[in-house]
């Protein structure tokens, strides 16, 4: 039998795989993920092919084809002929399964992940039969965990039906073939909402048909202060763009006023007003213009009215859902529709528990970038939304708290009646993200009528893990229409279904429940593999950005899931142990910092190494531009005396849906440290980091990998070399640091990379150039980290102090400055700083003036002479990045042009500085 201990990551990975299967739906995961609302997801692909890698020994080529098919979801061999038998999908999972099985005869395998999340990696060890458990410190992810990889592969086939009035007439309780789940979780979904159009139709008037608006569009209001009259702040008055194609012509609002009041009509056709919140010409900031007297108010008079307690929130227009398809139309509000909006106002309902029934939980200090209103004056997550809205959602959480208790009083067990109730408070939680005043109204099409003109909401969250807040707004029904209870069922039973149709009944529930990654609820070498895919620095807020879905799901199963939601859960998600770099500046005293994250990640990974079996393994999946968060993780774990064994980067994040902006992560195996390793002599592990590195970018730049995703993907076979030996001992006797090791990789990298300006290498030029042309190269022209950048001087021996003429600083890091620059070259102007010199003097002078900075520069010795081919390599290169509008592009193509000019006017100019240089030493000599 096969040692256990060297393990398929050890030697392979399916990288090709992985990289493909993540742009399909399947490999994405994006059924999985469409249960709950969680941030960073790992794509199934990947985490399957970690899971079955980090499990199975390095036996043979044929389990890597079987890998490799469960990962693309087909045979690529069988296809491309490099096969001549065909493994069908579930074949290939029975046979990894069986695998599995035999590969550990005393039990399943146990795989643990301290850092669960939405429960993407257990899910996918589960389905292999292994046996998943999970940790997660938030409890709305330990519940998005149970939901995808617990609740779905237990057995409730014993449960007795759900009433029968429950299920939908369409499918009845005896002809539907589809698993009991799904059929009941269906059922208990479509209730929910029966019984809440119910509750809130006193708040939601009906039309004459019956039907319930969609929705209505809203506008927060303020006083002016010019004439002291209430206005709304509307940043469109579009409803509907025009469309040709269907002879629409679109709808829009227009804001009349009437002595002290106004109020919205709707129009067809486009807008013949301005919005009262617009930016003025030439700037990028929005003010508030009164509908009455034209006074402004600036963002900050507007926050200031906000915190004064002065927002106050109006419906403006109605929206009914056509019964075409999609279609949206808009109209004023009738009378009864103001009344029923002003009577929520004052609805008084019942508390849940100990619990008021609109959240009342303060919104904690240093959140203005995660939770924007708060920012403009919002204190509380119930004031997130207007009072009627928050009514609404409290109705919806008491239908499903009702249900659940009929479902037990109908003979489902506990566990059942929560499995139930849970879905359905995933699925209110994802309605939040379309019913706060960050759900903008999203008309799709233009004004023109040329595209499609679909009306939906925005989602609060579209700016990754940031709760988005607005001014004007759409506020949803109980109907139908987006944003509606009803149209997130549908998405919530088909993700459920998907999840549900794995061809596998070795598939088993995972285990989670809620936790510290530093205090694992588990014995000591009780592990068989630690899969996890930890946060990633201060890419993600996760529990400051998901309160606002907390404290709505507590409200719904604070009596369902005592464990996680009861009496004894916090207010809010717990943050004093959360492993994360507050991002966008926390409280004042936030504990949330890199020395913080650092810390309790080696505390977690000595936990990990504390539960795992002696031949265990421990897979890191990890990902980030900036190099800091790099050398604190790898840190982490040769603190916790592990060591990297492999590392394999691959596209996973092309399928994510805007919640990482990095396009590959890395997938790392690592084992315990030996109890002896060898010194290494720095010299002799510079070599070997070298050639392993090399090795690896040459296979990257097969492969088509970006430079910026080579240099983070180097950290991991410079790790792999660092982590043979106990220390790397400088000649001086000193040890060689880890930060060390990541330089030399990266420096590799580059150094790999053959770059030449005009046929001239790029070594051969000054360090600032070459640091810019680099920089070009890898970033472009957007913000960069700071520890990115540090990294990218040190690669040319330069600190960044000394490049301020090249790079401008800013709260997001640095940009490189390529912009016309008013500068005087002397001996250590780098050559990059004098071609934007040169544009400025074309933009303001001509060609007199680039001749005369061209002097300047060959005087000093800065340049040889105005023919200089590094000088004009540089000028040609920088012209060439930027785009053709770009002012420093336009003036460098101009001064190629007129190149011999310049060259001829330049000696005439090196003349007249060479004698103003002598004349002046002249006048210093008889001034002593």
């Amino acid at each position: 039998m096969h040692d256990r201990g060297v393990r398929k990551i050890d030697r392979w990975f399916p990288i090709d795989a992985v990289d493909e299967a993540v742009g399909n739906p399947a490999g994405s995961g994006r059924s999985e993920k469409a249960l709950t609302t969680w941030f960073a997801a790992r794509p199934i692909a990947q985490a399957r092919a970690a899971t079955l890698t980090a499990l199975l020994p390095d036996v043979n080529g044929q389990t890597q084809r079987l890998i490799d098919i469960v990962v693309r979801g087909y045979d690529k061999a069988a296809k491309d002929g490099a096969a001549t038998d065909l493994i069908e999908f579930k074949d290939a999972v029975s046979r990894l399964a069986s695998l599995i099985e035999g590969r550990y005869p005393e039990g399943p395998p146990v795989v643990l992940d301290p850092f669960s999340g939405r429960g993407i990696l257990p899910l996918e060890a589960a389905r292999f039969g292994a046996r998943a458990i999970g940790v997660d410190l938030a409890p709305l992810a330990v519940l998005a965990s149970r939901l995808l990889a617990d609740y779905p592969y237990r057995d409730w086939s014993g449960e007795p039906d759900l009433p029968a009035g429950w299920y939908p007439d369409s499918k009845g309780m005896f002809d539907d073939d589809r698993p009991k789940l799904v059929r009941d979780v269906e059922a208990f979904l479509l209730e929910v909402g029966r019984r809440l159009e119910v509750k809130a139709e006193q708040y939601y008037p009906r039309n004459a048909d019956g039907r319930f608006p969609w929705g209505y569009v809203c506008a927060v209001t303020i006083a002016c202060d010019g004439c002291q009259r209430r206005f709304p702040i509307v940043g469109s008055l579009v409803l509907r763009h025009p469309y040709t194609k269907t002879g629409d012509r679109g709808q829009w609002m227009r804001l009349v006023t009437s002595g002290d009041t106004f109020r919205a009509e709707v129009e067809d056709g486009t807008p013949e007003q301005q919005p009262t919140f617009t930016a003025p010409p030439g700037s990028s900031k929005k003010t508030a213009r009164c509908l009455f007297c034209g006074h402004v108010h600036s963002r900050d008079t507007i926050k200031r009215k906000g915190f004064a307690g002065d927002y106050d929130d109006i419906p403006l227009v109605a929206s009914d859902a056509q019964p075409r398809q999609g279609a949206k139309d808009f109209r004023f509000l009738r009378d009864d529709e103001i009344r029923a909006f002003l009577a929520a106002q004052h609805a008084s309902l019942e508390p849940v528990g100990a619990l008021s029934v609109v959240p009342d939980e303060p919104i904690p200090a240093g959140n203005n970038d995660t939770v924007r209103a708060s920012g403009y004056g919002y204190p509380t997550y119930g004031s997130l939304m207007n009072r009627r809205q928050a009514v609404q959602f409290a109705l919806n959480a008491e239908a499903i708290r009702d249900l659940a208790a009929d479902a037990r009083g109908a003979g489902a067990s506990s566990d059942y009646v929560t499995a139930l109730a849970g879905f359905a408070a995933a699925t209110l939680g994802r309605r939040v993200r379309r019913a706060t005043r960050g759900a903008r109204l999203l008309t799709h099409g233009k004004s023109d009528g040329s595209k499609q003109n679909r009306v939906q909401t925005s989602d609060v969250y579209a700016d990754e893990s940031k709760v988005s807040d607005g001014f004007d707004y759409i506020e949803a029904g109980p109907g139908e229409g987006p944003g509606t209870w009803d149209s997130i069922v549908d998405t919530s039973v088909n993700a459920l279904t998907r999840v549900l149709e794995w061809p596998s009944s070795e598939a088993r529930n995972g285990r989670f429940r809620q936790g510290s990654a530093t205090a694992l609820p588990l014995r000591d070498n009780s592990v068989d593999a630690c899969i996890t895919d930890p946060p990633y620095l201060n890419m993600i807020d996760y529990s400051d950005a998901s309160d606002l879905l907390y404290v709505w799901v507590r409200r719904t199963l604070h009596d369902v899931m005592p464990d996680v939601f009861g009496p004894e859960a916090p207010s809010l998600q717990p943050k004093d142990e959360e492993i994360i770099v507050k991002r966008g500046g926390g409280a004042v005293n936030d504990h949330r910092t890199g020395d913080w994250y650092h810390q309790q990640l080696a505390a977690a990974f000595t936990e990990m190494r504390r539960v795992l079996k002696d031949d265990g393994h421990l897979t890191v999946v990890f990902g980030h531009h900036d190099p800091d968060a790099w050398v604190r993780l790898l840190g982490a774990l040769h603190e916790a005396r592990f060591v990297v064994t492999s590392s394999w980067p691959a596209r996973t994040e092309s399928a994510n849906t805007g919640v990482a902006s990095i396009k590959v992560t890395v997938t790392i195996g690592c084992r315990v440290a030996p109890e002896r390793r060898p010194d290494g002599m720095m010299s002799q592990v510079d070599l070997e980091v070298r050639r392993e590195v090399a090795a690896r970018v040459k296979r990257w730049r097969q492969d088509g990998l970006a430079m910026p995703d080579q240099l983070m993907a180097a950290y991991g076979p410079a790790m792999e070399v660092f982590g043979q030996y106990a220390s790397v001992l400088q000649p001086d006797g000193e040890h060689a640091s880890l930060e060390r090791y990541l330089l030399l990789a990266r420096t590799v990298v580059k150094d790999a990379t053959t770059l030449v300006l005009d046929s001239l290498p790029l070594e051969t030029f000054d360090a600032g150039t070459r640091l810019a042309v680099y920089w070009l190269q890898v970033h472009g022209l957007g913000a960069v980290a700071k520890g990115e950048a540090r990294f990218m001087a040190q690669g040319d021996a330069i600190r960044l102090e000394e490049v301020r003429d090249l790079l401008k600083e800013s709260s997001k890091g640095f940009t490189l400055l390529v912009e016309p620059a008013d500068a005087d070259p002397d001996e250590h102007t780098p050559l990059f700083l004098l071609a934007r010199a040169i544009s400025h003097r074309w933009i303001t002078q001509g060609a007199d003036g680039v001749a005369d900075v061209l002097a300047q520069a060959v005087v000093s010795g800065c340049i040889t002479g105005p023919s200089d081919a590094h000088l004009w390599a540089v000028i040609s290169e920088l012209e060439r990045v930027l785009s053709q509008s770009h002012p420093t592009a336009k003036a460098l193509a101009a001064v190629q042009r007129s190149r011999n000019q310049i060259v001829n006017l330049t000696g005439q100019a090196a003349d007249r500085v060479s004698s103003g240089r002598k004349q002046q030493v002249l006048e210093v000599g008889d001034a002593r």
